[in-house]
């Protein structure tokens, strides 16, 4: 089903327009805190410059690589803005790329990979979003309720994040007899 259509459920006395802007919000702050979309092998400039794709913006560095090497953050490098790096010792050989977490820009569009993965965050993220408005289908206990499952779901996605993106690494419980 429809993400549109799923948030069209649980507020339908929302416009549609309403609702279209409470998921754009909910997409940024998955990308923003939960490091949802990832970038790798992405160019950067012997100056720092993180040379993100066009539409989207670089949130931060994960990890800096200097001729496939991964470098250490402090002692190799810092970040001194979302896609601004200082090197340290730099040689006029070095190729250096990045692994970063990036958000669309406002022209921009959260890959559909992406919103399949996390469509119950985003759901709960744009609903909390949409019952806080002060409408008449205000509901501050439902939204809630929305944003403790939207928060999870960022935990998640961060999480997954720091760990490589895996995925079924879920364990199965033993039953006890």
């Amino acid at each position: 089903m429809d993400l549109l259509q799923t948030v069209v459920q649980d507020v339908p006395e929302a416009p549609l327009m309403t609702v279209r802007d409470a998921i754009r919000w909910a997409e940024f702050r998955l990308c923003q805190d939960g490091n949802a979309w990832i970038e790798r092998d992405v160019p950067v400039s012997s100056e720092g410059a993180v040379m993100a794709p066009d539409d989207v913006y670089c949130v931060r560095v994960l990890s800096l690589y200097r001729d496939g090497r991964k470098m250490s953050p402090g002692s190799d490098y810092e970040q001194t803005a979302p896609s601004q790096v200082a090197i340290h010792r730099v040689s006029e050989t070095d190729a250096f790329t990045a692994r970063i977490a990036v958000k669309p820009t406002a022209e921009g569009v959260l890959p559909d990979e992406l919103r399949d993965q996390h469509f119950e965050t985003l759901r709960h993220g744009a609903t909390h979003r949409i019952l806080l408005l002060p409408q008449p289908w205000r509901n501050v206990e439902q939204a809630a309720y929305h944003e403790t499952l939207f928060k999870a779901g960022i935990t998640d996605a961060y999480r997954l994040s720091v760990y490589g993106q895996q995925q079924g690494a879920r364990v199965k419980p033993r039953q006890f007899t």
